[in-house]
């Protein structure tokens, strides 16, 4: 007996494997609806997040939709500056951007403050 008969029923069953699951997760995509999509879409409170944000590791929604004065809200960890444009700390999270003079108020210099230019 010819043995690439057993891996012609192998193979088979393989394919025949992947499109059920294919298949089956397209069943469950349209019974729950697509759950995945919408919750990469809201913020830990489960509200919408606009259109072209995100939700950062830390729950913050950031992105070019962001209120310019989100940062009067925020709550968590001093955010990392990346540098110093205008009167503005250009920073990783929310609008991209804080006033130089409450981000010194509320959270101190940054840590890499003598790597940033001077505003004056």
């Amino acid at each position: 007996m010819n043995n690439s008969f057993g891996l012609d029923i192998g193979y088979k069953a393989n394919v025949r494997r992947k499109i059920m699951f294919a298949w089956l997760m397209n069943l469950m995509s349209k019974i729950f609806g697509n759950t995945a999509e919408k919750n990469m879409n809201q913020d830990q409170s489960g509200h919408a997040v606009a259109d072209g944000n995100w939700i950062g590791p830390d729950g913050t929604e950031s992105g070019p939709n962001v209120p310019e004065d989100w940062y009067l809200t925020y709550e968590g960890p001093a955010p990392i500056v990346e540098g110093v444009y205008d009167e503005n700390y250009a920073v990783d999270r929310g609008s991209g951007a804080i006033p130089v003079d409450f981000y010194i108020d509320k959270w101190g210099l940054p840590e890499n403050s003598a790597e940033l230019t001077d505003i004056s």
